[in-house]
């Protein structure tokens, strides 16, 4: 008997904004233009391609994906709004939502979600969710409003893979060319948002889609103006002639949360990125899993992220955060313990042998790793700091050669490319491509394959717990925390929200839920 699947809108979802300095009105109120700062320009006018960092962001606003993911982690319909699974994982059955409308006024059928899954799935299109969909055989369209697709094996993750636009976004039927990465202008999307004009490296334009099927924008029309630098982005702010901003360095946000700059306020990406500590436990001295422990019970994490980040940051025992799926509670790093991580050191063997902390030169690496360096000092660790341009750097994070350093990364909705990348096993550690601690254990290797496949949710749940506690358990790293991101706005923007990893449009919020009062 199949599995049948059906997950409803979270209506219940709450997001933490800081005040807008004026104070919210009432009412959100439709109309008007808001120009927002981008760190970087959009590349290409095709959605299947290059959808990575900004590409994705902006184009998350003109088009959707099959399905949403809710703030803490749980997977929610989207332009699919039911599905079923065959009991051996194979095939997936979508039912589309009705009614949903093209930015030309085309209702969206099964027959354009084929067509996007068929193009992206020919590798002559270089549509980067050709990785995303690596698993798939094939798709059907079996009537106006279904979707099959049949799997090569069965993959616990494949939902996951379909929450977002990187793996293909749903657009009309043979509206891009194979082959054509540059098209003149972006075919329609279904998305709150629909595209007026692009002129590279000033602006791009968007306005409402009438005919949205979901929360429909407030704003008549939204302007997108890269700005690379930081300081350009902020003085714009300042100035009047933007509205909002991204990515606005820590610096400028204490300001603003200090009351030093009037007028301004922000709203929080809490889990922007992780931040680790990773050993290199394939050569000395960090092979000695209790130096690692030592280690680990002198870390006062708090502190790292108070002096790297300006306060800003969350310390964490897990990459996932509290109240997150993924996240396991009772699972904690070694306690704060300096008599502890003594004893430790002795039993290693240590005999104040200087231990070299790798760091990526003008990165907050450097203040992270001096900031480690005064802690280890306490118990009698001689630490000295190697810092690197970030050539040198990543070149020798890939041969392995570094004792330790920190790191940093960002979650996947599924917890399988989360973990798996930084633990199985990689043959040839001078050419380490993702799990740079050269860790190693076979027992790790059969969970991660193993939760891969798994598709009873309490089953994979309990291998992912007992892959966390190994991970505390062996130390091939330790999880610091995650540290935020900001975007900052002018007074009369209202209703602006994000997610927890910064997205433009999140799944209660974002552009499209965001109006002026003025």
């Amino acid at each position: 008997m199949k599995r049948f699947l059906i997950l409803v809108f979270s209506l219940g979802f709450i997001l933490t904004l800081s005040p807008s300095p004026s104070g919210a009105a009432d009412t959100p109120k439709r109309g008007g233009t808001l120009t927002m700062a981008i760190r970087k320009d959009l590349s290409v006018m095709n959605p299947l391609v290059r959808t990575l960092s900004t590409d994705q962001a902006i184009r998350e606003l003109m088009f959707e994906s099959f399905l949403g993911i809710d703030r803490k982690g749980n997977i929610q319909p989207n332009l699919a709004e039911s599905w079923k699974i065959s009991n051996d994982g194979l095939l997936y059955t979508f039912t589309l939502r009705k009614g949903v409308k093209f930015h030309d006024g085309q209702e969206m059928t099964a027959e354009d979600a084929k067509f996007a899954i068929d193009y992206t799935l020919n590798p002559k299109n270089g549509a980067y969710g050709l990785a995303k969909l690596n698993l798939v055989d094939r798709a059907e369209a079996t009537d106006r409003y279904t979707v099959r697709i049949f799997l090569k094996k069965a993959s616990s993750g494949f939902l996951s893979s379909l929450i977002n636009i990187q793996a293909f976004s749903v657009i009309p039927k043979e509206s891009v060319q194979e082959g054509i990465d540059k098209p003149v202008k972006f075919p329609a999307g279904t998305g709150p948002f629909k595209f007026v004009e692009w002129q590279t490296g000033r602006r791009l334009v968007l306005e409402r889609h009438e005919e949205y099927w979901g929360h429909k924008p407030f704003l008549d029309r939204l302007i997108l103006r890269p700005i690379a630098d930081d300081s350009m982005r902020i003085t714009a702010l300042r100035a009047g002639d933007i509205d909002l901003s991204e990515r606005t360095p820590y610096e400028w946000v204490r300001q603003i949360v200090d009351g030093k700059l009037k007028g301004i306020g922000y709203a929080e990406a809490a889990s922007g990125g992780f931040r680790t500590l990773k050993f290199n436990v394939a050569g000395a001295p960090f092979d000695n899993k209790k130096l690692r422990q030592a280690v680990g019970h002198v870390i006062n994490k708090r502190e790292i992220l108070q002096a790297a980040y300006l306060g800003f940051g969350e310390p964490g025992d897990q990459k996932y955060s509290k109240g997150h799926v993924w996240y396991f509670e009772g699972i904690t790093s070694p306690a704060y313990d300096l008599n502890k991580a003594r004893a430790l050191l002795k039993e290693a063997g240590y005999k104040g042998e200087t231990i070299p902390i790798m760091a990526r030169q003008g990165a907050d690496q450097e203040t992270e790793a001096l900031t480690l360096q005064a802690q280890l000092k306490k118990i009698g660790m001689n630490i000295k700091l190697d810092v690197l341009e970030s050539g040198s750097y990543n070149s020798r994070q890939r041969q392995g050669d570094f004792a330790f350093m920190f790191y940093g990364g960002s979650n996947d909705p599924d917890p399988s490319p989360t973990y798996a990348p930084d633990l199985l096993c990689e043959a040839d550690l001078k050419k380490r491509s993702s799990n740079v601690t050269g860790y190693c254990d076979k027992e790790m290797d059969a969970l991660l394959k193993k939760a891969e496949t798994e598709l009873d949710i309490e089953k994979r749940k309990n291998l992912f717990r007992q892959i966390v506690t190994k991970v505390i358990q062996d130390l091939p790293e330790i999880y610091i925390g995650s540290v935020p991101r900001y975007f900052t706005f002018r007074s009369p923007v209202k209703g602006f929200t994000t997610d927890d990893e910064g997205a433009f449009r999140s799944w209660s919020g974002g552009l499209h839920h965001t109006w002026l009062d003025k």
